[in-house]
């Protein structure tokens, strides 16, 4: 089999990128329904987390099965870092569209789940309820103002997040081409 050119790759690593983005809007939809339950919320936020690697994963195989079969780490690793970039602005550009307009209560059905939360647990005491309600305060009264460097910058942390995942991912999917055939 022949090796797909970069340009073929990077087209591949866009659409796939383009449905991981898709794949996990729909799936955070359903997460983010569950925020009145923070244990089978968070327990459903790491299920799709992990799917969304597993995902990564197949794609990136896919890709690697385009290219004859082999293709070197940096390869893979360039057509990873397109996926993640779309797929990590799909998933950014959602959460803040979410949590302002289609379910602009988000934040406070969290703040009031983690209270009661706390609230049930032993050995929480009320200050440190009083502590986690206020810094929710700060937090929702923060996030009611558009600042374009500190949304720059959370997209980046979440970019470099997810690198550090789709090197995992880079180094299962490799496989060098034999020297001698």
């Amino acid at each position: 089999m022949e090796s797909i050119t970069t340009a073929e790759r990077n087209k591949m690593a866009a659409i796939y990128g383009l449905l991981l983005g898709l794949i996990y809007i729909i799936l955070s939809t359903g997460v983010n329904m569950m925020v009145g339950n923070l244990i089978g919320f968070y327990g459903l936020k790491f299920v799709v987390f992990v799917l969304y690697f597993v995902v990564m994963g197949v794609f990136a195989a896919r890709i690697r099965a385009s290219n004859g079969g082999f293709i070197t780490f940096k390869e893979i690793f360039g057509a990873v870092i397109i996926m993640i970039f779309i797929a990590a602005l799909m998933n950014y550009l959602y959460t803040f569209l979410y949590v302002r307009y289609i379910d602009p209560a988000f934040m406070d059905k969290m703040k009031n789940t983690t209270i009661q939360y706390m609230e049930k647990a032993k050995g929480i005491d009320e200050a440190k309820i009083d502590e986690s309600a206020r810094k929710f305060d700060e937090q929702m009264a923060a996030s009611k103002t558009f600042n374009l460097g500190k949304n720059v910058l959370a997209y980046f942390e979440l970019v470099i997040f997810d690198c550090l995942f789709g090197l995992i991912v880079c180094a299962i999917i490799k496989k060098e081409r034999p020297v001698f055939e």
